[in-house]
């Protein structure tokens, strides 16, 4: 298993699907893990990950060796997001590996780690192997987003990486013998986008139920009026979000309940979104130690992502905590939940903080969706059956001219 960070501890959405992947794995293989480690690794989550692996390899991924590597890969053509994850030392290591040991299957999550798999084969053309490549979602249309809205030279870069990465996801650059997405949403965007030579397979996400779970009758009774946004605040889309929300919408809510405050909760805030804490109404936390415990404080979740690929782990996780979810229909499009008795949705400033206001002003209804929304979490999104169509793919007994059709 290629992972382009280390899964453990599963404190963001990237982290929290490949830690359950790998999990569910490690029940019914021999699971190698090579990742690369853009912060220092602790060794609770080393002891963790090698409790679930026969041998975990590591590489640091150091800025300025991904700057340089980006470098030349815009140069010579080639997509970026690739070139700035690959570590010489690590493919080798791996090359080795496999020459003493053959691998069955290489699961690549993302396309970052795909040049691991393209060195494999290849160095070892004489040791064939099972390629499925899990995309989460179609990255590619993210960079083609960025594009649209950037200006200047980076308009171009963004739209030279989003054509690249189609390659790479198309299966041209490193062929694979199947592909999986996180939902069914993802995989139309695939086929209108990407290739309709490749049907991808939907591997969804799912949640941990037991550690996001609702609060207490009495600590509802209590809560403040507090709209809670979580999330890494360095991740672009979420400080995007973030900014829209406090300068956009919470005038509007504090004009209709002058108590209220909008916390923004997540590891990591850019500039730009610690400067919103000079607002009225407005706190960055920062980094937290539980998400789940400011999710079961607060009164109500958003989530106001223009750019939300995929799906949205933080939609779950207040969902899986009885908290009415008001979000945006890009966040929205990879749930499986009925708009207006699940969450809601909207996508201006003056829709959006409409609906903020009517759950403030509205315990019954806010208690309603919220029930809803757990009821939802528990049918829809629980890990063993989200990860089950991916242990079927990577099963050395199914011939791979059965996973291509999938």
């Amino acid at each position: 298993m290629l992972t382009h960070r280390v899964p453990c501890p599963p404190d963001r959405g990237d982290r929290i699907r490949s830690y359950h992947l790998l999990r569910a794995l490690a029940e019914r293989f021999d699971v190698t893990l090579a990742a690369v480690a853009d912060e220092p690794v602790s060794d609770t989550a080393l002891h963790g990950l090698e409790s679930l692996t026969s041998q975990v390899l590591l590489s640091r991924a150091r800025p300025m060796h991904r700057r340089a590597s980006a470098a030349r890969a815009m140069l010579t053509g080639q997509a970026i997001t690739p070139a700035a994850m690959h570590a010489r030392r690590l493919a080798r290591r791996l090359v080795t590996l496999h020459r003493r040991d053959p691998f069955d299957t290489v699961l690549t999550y993302c396309t970052g780690m795909t040049g691991y798999t393209q060195a494999l084969r290849a160095a070892c053309p004489d040791r064939p192997f099972r390629h499925v490549l899990d995309l989460v979602d179609v990255d590619s249309l993210k960079w083609q987003r960025y594009a649209e809205e950037a200006r200047g030279p980076m308009r171009l870069v963004y739209a030279a990486e989003a054509r690249r990465l189609r390659a790479v996801e198309a299966g041209r650059v490193v062929p694979f013998d199947a592909v999986t997405v996180i939902s069914a949403h993802e995989a139309g965007r695939y086929a209108e986008s990407v290739t309709t030579e490749h049907r991808p397979v939907v591997v969804g996400n799912g949640v941990d139920l037991e550690r996001f779970y609702p609060a207490y009758q009495d600590e509802r009774d209590g809560r403040d009026p507090v709209l809670v946004f979580t999330g890494v605040m360095s991740y672009k889309p979420n400080a995007d979000a973030a900014v829209w929300f406090a300068r956009g919408v919470m005038p509007r809510v504090r004009a209709a309940v002058p108590e209220a405050r909008f916390d923004i909760v997540g590891k990591s805030p850019s500039p730009r979104v610690r400067a919103l804490g000079e607002l009225p109404g407005v706190r960055v936390v920062g980094a937290v130690d539980d998400t789940a415990e400011y999710l079961r404080r607060s009164a109500v979740a958003v989530a106001p992502m223009r750019i939300a690929p995929g799906v949205q782990n933080k939609v779950l996780e207040a969902m899986a905590c009885g908290l009415p979810v008001v979000c945006s229909s890009p966040a929205a499009g990879g749930i499986d939940a009925e708009p207006g008795r699940d969450l809601l949705v909207a996508d201006s400033e003056a829709d959006t903080a409409a609906l903020c206001v009517r759950l403030l002003l509205n315990t019954d209804e806010r208690a309603a969706i919220g029930a809803a929304a757990r009821r939802q979490a528990e049918a829809r999104y629980r890990w063993p059956a989200a990860a089950a169509p991916m242990l079927d793919l990577l099963d050395p007994t199914h011939p791979p001219a059965m996973i291509r059709t999938a």
